[in-house]
């Protein structure tokens, strides 16, 4: 073929794929997103089956330090902003899953809750007697397998003092105090800690157990299962839907997560047993015929005026006043169900990953003075061509810097950090980034890529 005529019909052919993709974030300033590798490729990058950012934590120490879950390994790492780089800090011990499992401690030393990986594919039975099992007690049998074998998921202790300065490698392991299992044969799902964080607080998967941990005395309360039904509300219907958070009172020390049928349950210090209170999460409830589901919470922040704000697996925000008490139902950022992670910015909102499993997540905020409500950042997509482009789908993971910078967590296979850094207001009428006539302002990216090409 003639070359002009292949440029040409080249050309033809890129021009409404460039269009299609739109890497161009039509939401907000793009210089204002950015992301990191997990390493230094060919030296101490996290393999890409092992990637998966499941759990950060914004350190006290103004370091933010991920955990990964993976086919093989779950490992640990932290973003140096000295750096402006990732640095690995090894595996962590023999564990292939962290979720929402990385609390400071007392001396700023870091607790890591462990287990098997929730992103593994689920072996599902094809052949049954559905008439004598039915579907859902099947599919309870085929997600409790796994963990017949699995002795359970481990608590362990990091000193980012001692553990910072190593200089780790792929087969490195990280520097650990193993604190033991709490609740055999199950990962660790969530975590929170006392007021005076002696006591760490935590749920398990898939069981749903609430247990109780000394870290003085190491030694473990399990007050067994809470959840008295099974349900698989979803987006993910192959999990068990078993609460992502808890939120500890810090006067009372009480501590809440969500129980059965959306009802907020408490655990006084002390007590046997979990009790129910008057709160409920708002969702999608399906109770007729043979469907019974119910919303879960996904996570809980505190603002730093003392406001409590929590987000569910059918994409809900809510604010809840456990003096009043009061759930207050602010809405929903999108269609589309799931509330992943939140933080609490430092420029006055909420920061919010939306979206469902193979659908593609968005970054929204809430506006805390309550004057602008939701506002869409858009898809997490970074083009720095010709030097790395990457657009994330998956993210289940956020964490808010000491200088406010937004961190997010992909937890997709070759997983990146992402790094949002907020704007610094206020800005002129008519150029507020969160007013939806910006548009009119904007340049027309589409066709900046016609004359570049």
């Amino acid at each position: 073929m003639n070359p002009i005529r292949f440029s040409l019909l080249l050309l033809v052919v890129l021009v409404p794929c460039l269009r299609a993709q739109r890497w161009v974030n039509p939401h907000f300033d793009t210089h204002r997103l950015d992301l990191r590798d997990l390493g230094y490729p060919e030296q101490n990058l996290i393999p890409a089956d092992n990637s998966r950012i499941s759990a950060l934590l914004a350190h006290s120490n103004g370091f933010v330090y991920g955990a990964t879950s993976g086919r093989t390994q779950a490992y640990l790492f932290f973003y140096n902003r000295y750096l402006n780089k990732v640095r690995p800090l090894g595996k962590i011990a023999d564990a292939r899953g962290v979720y929402h499992g990385l609390l400071e401690g007392r001396d700023g030393e870091i607790l890591i809750g462990t287990g098997l990986s929730l992103y593994a594919p689920v072996e599902l039975t094809k052949q049954f007697p559905v008439e004598l099992e039915g579907i859902e007690k099947q599919l309870w049998k085929d997600l409790q397998a796994p963990y017949a074998r699995f002795p359970g998921g481990h608590l362990y202790r990091y000193d980012p003092k001692q553990g910072d300065a190593v200089r780790y490698t792929n087969d490195s392991s990280t520097p650990l105090e193993d604190l033991g299992i709490p609740v055999p044969h199950n990962t660790i799902y969530a975590m929170t800690l006392s007021p005076d964080r002696q006591v760490l607080y935590g749920v398990t998967y898939p069981d749903a157990h609430f247990f109780v941990f000394d870290l003085r005395t190491r030694q473990t309360k399990d007050l067994g299962e809470f959840l008295t039904y099974r349900v698989y509300s979803g987006p993910e219907r192959h999990w068990r839907s078993v609460p992502r958070a808890l939120y500890c009172e810090p006067k009372t020390g009480d501590v809440y997560t969500s129980g059965d049928n959306g009802f907020l349950v408490r655990y006084r210090p002390g007590a046997t047993a979990l009790e129910l209170t008057t709160l409920r999460l708002p969702g999608e409830y399906w109770e007729g015929l043979s469907s019974y589901d119910y919303p879960v919470v996904e996570a809980f922040v505190t603002t730093p005026d003392g406001r409590v704000f929590a987000g569910t697996n059918d994409g809900y925000l809510c604010r809840i006043d456990f003096t009043a008490p009061k759930v207050e139902v602010l809405g929903k950022p999108r269609v589309m169900r799931r509330l992943r992670a939140m933080a609490a910015g430092h420029d006055g909102n909420l920061y919010l990953i939306t979206g469902e499993f193979e659908r593609s997540c968005k970054l929204h905020t809430w506006d805390l003075s309550g004057r602008r409500g939701f506002s869409e950042l858009g898809p997490f997509a970074v083009d720095r061509s010709p030097y790395y482009a990457h657009r994330a789908y998956q993210l289940d993971a956020m964490a808010v810097g000491i200088d406010g910078t937004v961190f997010c967590g992909e937890s997709d296979r070759g997983g990146k950090l992402f790094l949002y850094q907020p704007g610094p207001g206020p800005f002129p009428e008519g150029l507020n980034p969160f007013n939806p006539d910006l548009e009119r302002h904007r340049p027309d990216t589409h066709g900046l890529i016609r004359e570049h090409l």
